[in-house]
């Protein structure tokens, strides 16, 4: 995953030199099936063993990933090959997210914020050390990394069958309860039974709200705002592109180290949700006055701090609020908010750009970010939200 952060957006606008708003249409293109798989992507994660579903999953991505590497090797790299690699990918990937979400619910109510804190770390250090390999693109050519990535896919798929295997029903380890079962119902109401967890509770509702903000402000300026402001803002390459990658990684990893070591869960998880993305809000608005280096830097890492806080508060919250039958049914409308908004901040945040430059369309979405974040303190119910209770 992290060596597709590094790789796809600098092949649109490093190798093949296309315009901010052509690298939000491509951004879109990876993240528009989210729209249309990823809820039907929840449904069918419930109904089946999720460690045997997620591994065919990862199977899956080394097809998009053949394919780009074909284009590559026979000199056929073209925009569009790149919107087709990238329409695959995002639909692999939105069958992936709830089915791989949802194993944190045998996790603890009250050690959740551990868990979740603790796959968010593994995860980004892992994410981080492509990032840092990707910025080896100029020496180690395009080809060796999209190899290394097809074999990490591959290696994955045999790691997660192995970790969650489908003949496990020791009920002295996992309760009859949430042992995987068939679900011979009706897939729309089952899709109707996932959208009422969030209708019938408002806490669960402002959650995604606050998440739909979250993927078209914060998503939109990062997957096509630092890999611009890598190109123009500083005149830089892939190089600097993974080095703001990695520093970012960085602290996401901080914030969740520091989480996992929390014995407790959070008091005010829902508050301290909104004060990070306040801080998000504040940082972006930082970024857009172009500060040095030895300023800059410092600024990401906080940034990503902020980041990595808000994702450990937000699926503890959607954890604790919901029964584990309907988890990765939960977690699809979860992600289908962060993720829905993500096409439409991308392809905005590149279209502003192009239009009006790269310091005030941060500047901009900075403000938002700022509204949002005072709007959801003085009117949501996530500020008075207290921590799940031991049962």
């Amino acid at each position: 995953m992290g060596l597709h952060a590094v790789l796809y957006p600098w092949l649109v606008v490093g190798v093949l030199e296309e315009s901010p708003s052509r690298l939000g249409l491509a951004q879109l293109a990876v993240l528009l099936p989210n729209l249309l798989f990823i809820l039907p992507g929840g449904v069918i994660s419930d109904r089946r063993h999720r460690g045997s579903w997620l591994a065919q999953l990862y199977l899956l991505y080394t097809l998009p990933i053949a394919f780009l590497l074909a284009a590559i090797i026979y000199e056929q790299l073209t925009f569009t090959v790149l919107i087709l690699f990238g329409m695959v990918y995002g639909t692999v990937s939105a069958f992936v997210q709830p089915a791989r979400e949802s194993l944190l619910g045998y996790a603890s109510q009250t050690l959740m914020h551990q868990a979740v804190a603790k796959v968010v770390m593994i995860q980004f250090i892992a994410q981080g050390v492509g990032f840092a390999i990707a910025g080896q693109l100029d020496t180690l050519g395009l080809a060796a990394l999209l190899i290394v990535q097809l074999l990490m896919f591959l290696v994955s798929s045999v790691l997660i069958k192995r970790s969650h295997p489908e003949l496990v029903a020791d009920e002295s380890i996992v309760p009859a309860e949430i042992i995987d079962k068939p679900a011979p119902r009706e897939s729309l109401r089952e899709l109707r039974a996932g959208f009422a967890l969030f209708t019938t509770d408002k806490t669960l509702l402002h959650l995604l709200l606050l998440v739909s903000a979250t993927g078209f402000l914060a998503f939109g300026v990062y997957l096509v705002g630092m890999p611009l402001l890598a190109r123009e803002g500083y005149q830089g390459g892939a190089g600097l592109f993974a080095l703001m990658q990695v520093t970012f990684t960085l602290g996401i990893v901080a914030a969740n180290f520091s989480v996992s070591r929390q014995k407790d869960t959070f008091k005010r998880p829902g508050r301290l949700m909104i004060v990070s993305f306040l801080g998000r809000g504040s940082l972006v608005f930082l970024i857009a006055l172009l500060p040095n280096f030895w300023l800059l830097f410092p600024i990401i890492f906080a940034w990503g701090a902020f980041s990595g806080l808000s994702m450990t508060l937000g699926r503890t919250i959607l954890h604790n609020q919901v029964p584990h039958s309907h988890r990765s049914r939960a977690a699809s409308v979860y992600q289908l908010c962060l993720f829905g908004g993500a096409p439409l901040g991308a392809w905005f945040c590149g279209f502003a750009i192009e239009h009006a430059g790269l310091a005030p369309t941060f500047a901009v979405i900075a403000g938002l970010t700022l509204l949002v974040s005072v709007l959801a303190a003085a009117f949501s119910p996530l500020w008075s939200l207290k921590a799940a209770k031991s049962d």
